[in-house]
């Protein structure tokens, strides 16, 4: 995304709550963050999409060390950006 990321979430019990928490967490000390959750039909996975203004999608990119691995595509067994 241009101005962020979108990650990927699998449906693990007790998984959306954990991603509220995630974002209660990073509003209190990145207010530029703007979060976005979509939840997927029928136990389907989630979406969450982490944008901002100008600078943030480098600010992530360092923090989750993107930057320099080229990897948009960054995959966990359970995130991946892109």
């Amino acid at each position: 995304m241009p101005d962020g990321y979108a990650f990927l979430l699998s449906a693990p019990e007790g998984s959306l709550v954990r991603v509220a928490e995630f974002i209660e967490l990073e509003r209190r000390c990145c207010p530029f963050f703007r979060f976005e959750l979509e939840v997927q039909d029928e136990g389907g996975a989630a979406w969450l999409r982490l944008t901002g203004r100008m600078g943030v999608k480098q600010f992530i990119a360092a923090e989750l060390g993107l930057e320099k691995s080229g990897n948009e595509g960054l995959s966990t067994e359970r995130t991946s950006a892109r």
